[in-house]
């Protein structure tokens, strides 16, 4: 996740191919477990129980996910925790100079409006953003969920999600009156890791989208792997113009999994319900995708 550079898509689009992937800083990036903290005026404490402003974000090092030529950026998944009915959270998509947002220079390359439903507490919500936002492989990539200041309103409160498993990043928060229109100050909090602020802040951050293959890439990006979600035998499909040289599968930690490949076939009914990584070598290259066992 480096550097600022946005990617030209006309050009691009027309001389590449493209293939889906999550990245997340969340050992388990699907599950919610149980709520993270924001700055509101409590009632429990005595309160109004108006909202102020949070900010909540991930980094990414898009060169450290194993993107090549570039990404474009879909959708965003993010823990809702808690969400008073028709609050709207803007989703704020940056490059910056380092992943320490507490000094990072931002530069904004796009946004995504969402109003949120009290009924999808404690899952996993989707922004898909309407235009896709292009960054280079080089890039670092902040995400942040900004829920803005309510003023004097009540009933406006959103607060992140996030699940017990652990991460592989910093979490940040910030809550200090800074690019919003409410009327109050926040809780006077600049970028912070957030477990420096309260223990165990896992927010789970998702960013969905292409990883953009190159012109010699194009021969590669016609393996495929199937089905997915998979719960026996894993297929893979290779082109008669590419040799598959092995299929490695690795759990969330990183861990390599023992199966058996045979005749492009992986069993995989040995593994325990989750989501993995499969890595198929070819002489054309690598092919990674997220894979769930059901």
């Amino acid at each position: 996740m480096k550097k600022i550079t946005l990617l030209a898509g006309a050009l691009l689009m027309s001389l590449a191919s493209f293939a889906q992937v999550t990245l997340s800083q969340s050992v388990d990036p699907l599950t919610i477990d149980t709520g993270g903290v924001a700055c509101w005026s409590s009632p429990a404490s005595g309160g109004t129980g108006e909202y102020r402003d949070n900010t909540f974000a991930r980094t990414y090092d898009l060169s450290e996910f194993g993107i090549v030529d570039g990404f474009s950026l879909t959708s965003v998944e993010f823990g809702q925790a808690a969400a008073d009915e028709g609050k709207v959270v803007t989703i704020i998509i940056s490059t910056v100079d380092t992943e320490d947002l507490s000094t990072a220079v931002f530069t904004e390359v796009g946004t995504q409006d969402v109003t949120l439903s009290a009924a999808n507490d404690m899952t996993l919500v989707t922004a898909v953003f309407d235009t896709p936002v292009l960054v280079s492989s080089s890039s670092i990539v902040a995400v942040q969920v900004f829920a803005p200041d309510s003023g004097t309103n009540t009933g406006e409160t959103f607060f992140p999600g996030y699940n017990l498993s652990g991460e592989n990043g910093t979490p940040w928060l910030r809550s200090d009156g800074t690019g919003t229109a409410g009327a109050q100050a926040g809780c006077s909090i600049p970028w912070s890791d957030a477990n420096s602020v309260v223990a165990d802040q896992n927010y789970v951050i998702n960013i969905v989208g292409e990883d953009v293959l190159g012109v010699n890439d194009l021969a590669l990006s016609q393996v495929s792997i199937y089905p997915n979600p998979a719960t026996d035998v894993l297929n893979i499909n290779v082109p008669s113009s590419i040799e598959l040289a092995g299929v490695t599968v690795y759990d969330v930690l990183g861990k390599k999994v023992n199966t058996e490949v045979s005749n492009d076939q992986v069993n995989v009914s040995g593994l325990s319900r989750g989501v993995y990584v499969v890595n198929v070598i070819t002489n054309a290259g690598t092919l990674t995708e997220k894979l769930i066992i059901e």
